[in-house]
C-alpha cells in the first residue's frame, strides 16, 4: 500500500503550496483532498503574474450558451469557463485579471476564475462632476446648462454602450478606480469601488453622439490619457482637474495607448505586413513609439523596448507587462497578438468569418512565429465580441 499524501505535516503542505507558481498548479494542488485546501489560500498573493490568456470572441447577443474559451499560451490549451455573467453583456474591458460587463444600464466586474462579482453605481443617481469642460468650451458651467446635463443622472430608460472600461489596480485593492468612455451624455466618467455614484470626467459637448471623441484610453502615473480616432492625445489630470492637449504629430489612427513597464507613455502601432513592390518587406507587424517630454512633446520611435512584453487584443485592447514578472527572457522585447484571416466571404462584409491564431511578434529581429495554430472561425460585427486578453488571477 503507497503512502497516504493526506497525512503530510500542515506546515509542510502550507510549505509545498507557497513555491507553486502556476495558476493551474495551484488550483490542482487545492483539488487534491481536504487537508491540502485546507492548507493553501483561496486567493494567494504569491504567485507571480500569469502569461496572460486570448478570450475568443463570441456571440453576446443572449442566445448562445454560457461557456467561453480561454486560449492559454503557456499550456498551449484552450479552457473552456462556464460563465453565465457574461450570457447577453458586451465584455467592454479586462484589467487585472477582471472583466468589466454592460448590458445597456448597469455595468459590473466579474472575475472569470473565482466567479466573484462586485456591482457598480447605477447610472441613474445623479453624478459627481471634476468640471473639466470639452476643449472647444470656454465657460464649462453655461455648457453643461445648455446641454441639460449639470449634476444629472442618465435616464432610466436609455440603454447606452461603454465603449472601453480600464482599471488602474486590482478591485480587491483600496482606492480602485473603474474608467468608462461611454457614447452617452457623459463621455468619460470614473467611480472607485464602493462609491455610490459616478464621476464625470467629461460631457459630451454636443449630447450622445455615434462618431465618438475617444477610441481609446489608459491610465499612467495618474494621469489619464485619451486617444482619439484621428490620433491625438489629451492628459486629463484627475486629482487637480484640468486637461491637456498634446502639441504633438499622430502617428496613425491604428495605435494603441499603453503604460510601460517602467512608466513610460507608449503607442502601439499596428500597420501589417509590408511589402515594397510585392516583395515582402517586413513581417513584423506593430511599431513602438514612446512619448518624449524632453522639451516639446513628441513620439519616437522605440527600437529597444526593454523588458516589455506587449498584448494586443482584436479590439481597441493593449497592454504590457514585464518579461521578468513573465518568467520570460529579459530579451523578450516581444508582441503577442491575435491575427485573424478571411476564411469565409460573405457580400457583407459584417457576415464574412474570421480564422484566429496567436501570433508573436519579435520586436529586435523583426521575425514573426505562430505559436498556437487556428483557433478557430469567429464573425466580426456588432453582435461578436471581438478577442481580449486576461491576465488570470485568484486575487
Amino acid at each position: 500500500m503507497g503512502p497516504n499524501w493526506c497525512l503530510l505535516p500542515p506546515e509542510l503542505l502550507q510549505s509545498i503550496a507557497e513555491r507553486v507558481t502556476s495558476l493551474a498548479d495551484h488550483i490542482r494542488f487545492r483539488a487534491v483532498c481536504h487537508p491540502w485546501r485546507s492548507a493553501s489560500s483561496p486567493r494567494p498573493r504569491h504567485l507571480p503574474i500569469q502569461l496572460p490568456w486570448l478570450m475568443l470572441p463570441f456571440k453576446f447577443d443572449g442566445n448562445g450558451d454560457s461557456t467561453r474559451l480561454f486560449y492559454d499560451p503557456s499550456a498551449s490549451k484552450t479552457h473552456r469557463l462556464y460563465l453565465p455573467e457574461t450570457l447577453g453583456v458586451n465584455i467592454c474591458g479586462s484589467s487585472y485579471g477582471w472583466l468589466v460587463l454592460h448590458n445597456g444600464k448597469v455595468t459590473s466586474l466579474v472575475n472569470p476564475i473565482t466567479r466573484a462579482t462586485i456591482s457598480l453605481p447605477p447610472y441613474t443617481v445623479p453624478p459627481s462632476d471634476l468640471g473639466i469642460a470639452p476643449l472647444n468650451v470656454e465657460n464649462a458651467l453655461i455648457s453643461f446648462e445648455d446641454c441639460c446635463v449639470y449634476n444629472s443622472a442618465l435616464c432610466s430608460t436609455h440603454n447606452f454602450s461603454v465603449e472601453k472600461a480600464i482599471l488602474t489596480s486590482n478591485p480587491m485593492d483600496a482606492g480602485c478606480m473603474v474608467i468608462i468612455n461611454t457614447d452617452s451624455l457623459w463621455e468619460l466618467a470614473f467611480c472607485k469601488i464602493g462609491d455610490e455614484r459616478w464621476t464625470v470626467i467629461q460631457y459630451h459637448d454636443e449630447g450622445p453622439t455615434e462618431w465618438y471623441d475617444v477610441c481609446d484610453l489608459s491610465y499612467i502615473n495618474g494621469v489619464l490619457y485619451t486617444l482619439n480616432p484621428d490620433g491625438f492625445v489629451t492628459m486629463y489630470n484627475l486629482i487637480s482637474p484640468s486637461k491637456t492637449e498634446l502639441d504633438c504629430e499622430p502617428i496613425s489612427s491604428n495605435i494603441y495607448l499603453v503604460q510601460g513597464v517602467d512608466g513610460d507613455v507608449l503607442l502601439i502601432y499596428y500597420h501589417g505586413i509590408t511589402y515594397d513592390d510585392g516583395i515582402l518587406g517586413r513581417e513584423i507587424e506593430h511599431t513602438v513609439y514612446k512619448l518624449s517630454n524632453d522639451g516639446e512633446p513628441t513620439w519616437i520611435k522605440v527600437n529597444d523596448v526593454g523588458k516589455n512584453v506587449f498584448f494586443v487584443g482584436s479590439g481597441c485592447q493593449a497592454f504590457s507587462l514585464s518579461s521578468d514578472h513573465l518568467q520570460l527572457p529579459s530579451n523578450a522585447k516581444c508582441v503577442f497578438y491575435d491575427s485573424r484571416r478571411m476564411t469565409e466571404q460573405k457580400q457583407n462584409y459584417y457576415l464574412s468569418w474570421y480564422n484566429h491564431k496567436i501570433k508573436l511578434g519579435k520586436l529586435d529581429n523583426e521575425t514573426v512565429t505562430d505559436i498556437s495554430g487556428d483557433l478557430g472561425s469567429f464573425q466580426i460585427n456588432g453582435c461578436w465580441l471581438k478577442s481580449l486578453w486576461l491576465t488570470p488571477s485568484l486575487l
